[in-house]
């Protein structure tokens, strides 16, 4: 009940005020008191009066209704503000709406904290600045005006009223400050009489939500003989703004396999509507996403904060089962706190599932055979690997290794880049002498590292058969080159060198036979390879013994 005091106090003395300063003036049309405070915390139950507005034309308020900024609020005929539910919060502020055949006016009621509440009285009455208080001989009552944006014409309309105790003949009102006198120039005037204020035109709360104005009174001389008081002039936020979505592309990341509940990202939108009420309370929700599978409802949005969070098991969550890793979500936030009346604006959030290393590469085939020539080297047979991961990334490039069958390293495997294959090669010549055929053993791995309960199976291992091809070698001299020395004057027919030579293949029935150069040719050519390099080497020492 002391919220109910303390409102009935302030009524009280706004009403000693206005008695004060302006006993015997006529019925202004409105809300009798704009501004109502309400302490916080305070309970709304529901069907019980919150507080009393009083709203009044002068004409009868013939077809008198209310509406409230808030749906969870009525006022009734004789002016109670009731909750419709019982309710622990219901904001900063409200805002009573009332229109009669005659007039309309904007009540505002404050939800505040106990340490507002003193200020908050002061800036209703003006104690505090120029405006003075009810014993002083003269005073200028200026009620804060309140003014809902986006205003048909016709204007000028009238929006409220300063009243002045100074009863001087040739007394006049005078208003300035921003939207009088100043940039924007016009917007309000007063009647320099009757101390009515007027706005000219339509007003726009997200240009300029609040106006600073200053009202006077001044004698017929133009002197002032009261004020300056401070006239605030508030307007009052209309929903005409949509949600709208600034920080796209909206790209969010999920770990296959990940647990129903884990968040995928976050959707904000803005509202450029009053953030103190409901015309910029927003509630998200998924309109349509794409595709539908495995389930319609892959997802979940929440309706405040704008979280999306995956909503399936992790069964489903698969990405080597899915149509496709990619899902697109249109995302719709609208005003009002989601109710039908509410603005809309959407966007789109792109999902990707993210593939984890939940399937191990496997051969192809158990055995690959392999056929190579004795003495070359080079690729000699491709392994090839299946592996359901996602390709190009760590969980599915392939690694190799030859783990038996290698003793004198003739062998190497390297992966190809573009196709996972295993490139399997002979880096030293192999005998056919020594061993025709060659075993391999290798096993293949991924770059990243399995999750903890996948395993490599059998199908990781493979056996590579490679067999040996004989080539007809030519003998080979022992030893080779061979050094001759020889006392010169040997007679001719003298043997001067006897060659031994072997066939390395072994394994064939070969015959090496000798052969012996008749025509001279061959001796021709080594005499002359001789006389040349004496020849070099005389020219050698001409030189030195020259320099």
């Amino acid at each position: 009940m002391q919220h109910k005091t303390q409102l009935a106090l302030s009524f009280l003395l706004s009403q000693v005020l206005l008695l004060a300063c302006a006993e015997d003036l006529e019925c202004v049309p409105g809300f009798q008191q704009k501004v109502f405070y309400i302490e916080e915390p305070f309970e709304f139950t529901e069907d019980q009066p919150v507080l009393n507005l009083e709203f009044d034309d002068c004409k009868g308020n013939n077809k008198l209704n209310f509406e409230v900024s808030n749906p969870d609020f009525k006022v009734e005929r004789d002016g109670s503000l009731v909750a419709l539910k019982n309710l622990s919060e219901a904001g900063r502020a409200l805002f009573v709406h009332a229109r009669s055949e005659h007039a309309e006016d904007m009540a505002e009621i404050l939800i505040v904290g106990a340490n507002e509440r003193h200020g908050a009285l002061k800036e209703i009455f003006k104690i505090e600045g120029n405006l003075g208080i009810p014993r002083q001989k003269r005073a200028i009552l200026a009620s804060p005006i309140l003014i809902p944006e986006n205003q048909r014409p016709p204007f000028p309309r009238s929006v409220g009223k300063v009243i002045s105790s100074e009863g001087a003949e040739g007394a006049k009102f005078r208003l300035s400050g921003k939207g009088v006198d100043q940039e924007p120039r016009g917007i309000f005037k007063i009647n320099e009489i009757t101390g009515d204020v007027s706005v000219t035109r339509t007003l726009d709360r997200e240009a300029i939500a609040n106006y600073e104005l200053e009202v006077e009174v001044t004698d017929i001389s133009g002197k002032t003989i009261d004020g300056p008081v401070r006239l605030d002039v508030s307007v009052i936020d209309q929903n005409d703004n949509r949600p709208m979505f600034k920080e796209g592309p909206y790209v969010g990341h999920v770990m296959e396999g990940s647990p129903t509940g884990t968040t995928v990202m976050r959707m904000t939108a803005f509202d450029a509507d009053d953030s103190s009420t409901d015309n910029a309370l927003l509630r998200y929700n998924i309109l349509k996403q794409t595709p539908t599978k495995p389930s319609p409802n892959m997802f979940y949005i929440d309706p405040e904060k704008g979280d999306i969070v995956t909503v399936v098991s992790p069964v489903l969550l698969d990405r080597e089962t899915m149509e496709t890793p990619k899902y697109e979500l249109i995302i719709e936030a609208k005003d009002m706190g989601g109710l039908d009346v509410g603005l809309t604006g959407t966007a789109t959030a792109t999902i990707l599932i993210d593939d984890k290393n939940d399937h191990p590469p496997e051969f192809t085939k158990k055995e690959f055979q392999a056929t190579v020539k004795e003495g070359v080297t080079g690729v000699i047979v491709n392994l090839t690997v299946g592996d359901r991961d996602d390709p190009a990334t760590g969980a599915w490039r392939a690694v190799y290794t030859i783990i038996n069958g290698n003793p004198g390293q003739s062998f190497e495997i390297h992966t190809n880049p573009q196709t996972n294959e295993g490139m399997l090669s002979v880096v030293k010549p192999l005998d056919y002498e020594i061993s025709a055929f060659h075993t391999l053993l290798i096993k293949v791995e991924n770059e990243d590292p399995l999750i903890p309960d996948i395993a490599y199976g059998p199908s990781s291992t493979a056996t590579v058969q490679i067999t040996v091809e004989d080539v007809n070698e030519g003998p080979v001299f022992h030893p080779n080159p061979m050094t001759v020395t020889k006392q010169e004057n040997v007679p001719i027919g003298s043997v001067v060198l006897t060659v031994n030579a072997t066939d390395p293949d072994t394994l064939q029935h070969q015959t090496i036979r000798k052969w012996r150069d008749t025509s001279g040719s061959l001796g021709k050519k080594l005499l002359q390879e001789l006389l040349h390099r004496l020849s070099c080497l005389t020219c050698r020492a001409k030189l030195r013994t020259s320099a």
